[in-house]
């Protein structure tokens, strides 16, 4: 599990729905994503990360690209 990823949406977004909705992805994403059955592409990291207002390497520390 992506922890600093999961605390970052909580922190800014209170949920994971509310994060989908603000970057327009399905919901499912989100969770596969936090849960590490899926990983985003350096781009998509860099997006997240600008939406969350951190810096991409503060919550994809082992998903690197």
């Amino acid at each position: 599990m992506n922890r600093a990823l999961r605390i970052a949406i909580l922190k800014k977004f209170d949920s994971q729905s509310n994060f989908a909705e603000y970057i327009r992805v399905h919901e499912s994403k989100i969770s596969q994503v936090v849960h590490g059955r899926r990983f985003l592409s350096l781009k998509d990291q860099k997006l997240w990360a600008k939406a969350l207002e951190c810096r991409p390497e503060n919550i994809f520390k082992d998903l690197e690209a």
